[in-house]
Order: C-alpha cells, then sequence, then structure tokens
C-alpha cells in the first residue's frame, strides 16, 4: 500500500451542481475548517484546497444522506450520512 499516493477525482463537467468554500467542522477535534465543496448528482466532495480535486478529504454519497437541517447555534447547517454527522458553514 503506497500511502503517498495521490487520488485524483475525475468530475465531468455536466455532473457539476455546485461548487465553493465553506467550512467544515472536524469530526474528532471539533475545528471549523475551510475547505472546497463539490456537490455532483452523485456525491458530495471536500478537498483542501479550492479547484484541486485530489484527494478530497470526504466523499459523501449523496444516496445515503437520511437528514439535512439547519443549526442557529453554528450559523450553518448539518446532514447525517451513514450515520456520521456532518457541520457545514
Amino acid at each position: 500500500m503506497n500511502f503517498f499516493s495521490t487520488k485524483v477525482i475525475n468530475i465531468p463537467p455536466e455532473e457539476k451542481i455546485k461548487e465553493g468554500s465553506l467550512k467544515k467542522e472536524s469530526r474528532f477535534r471539533k475545528v471549523w475548517r475551510e475547505r472546497w465543496v463539490v456537490l455532483t448528482v452523485k456525491y458530495i466532495y471536500t478537498f483542501e484546497q479550492p479547484r484541486i480535486y485530489q484527494n478530497p478529504t470526504e466523499t459523501i454519497d449523496i444516496h445515503n444522506v437520511k437528514t439535512v437541517k439547519t443549526d442557529e447555534t453554528k450559523s450553518g447547517f448539518c446532514f447525517v450520512s451513514n450515520n456520521c454527522l456532518y457541520n457545514l458553514k
């Protein structure tokens, strides 16, 4: 296993619905980090750098999203997918 390999995501332009910068709360340290988010017809991807579609920090299958709701306490929104909670703002 090569731990230093680069995983490049090929996102066809016709599959992109929206992309832009959001802050995402890390799961374990609960630190807010700036992420480049790409919403496609099948997935939500988050990346560390804008428009560099390599090594996504998250790949979330939209079909597994169970709940989406606003979170006024954090001025953002959250969703649940496969028993994981994602907070964004």
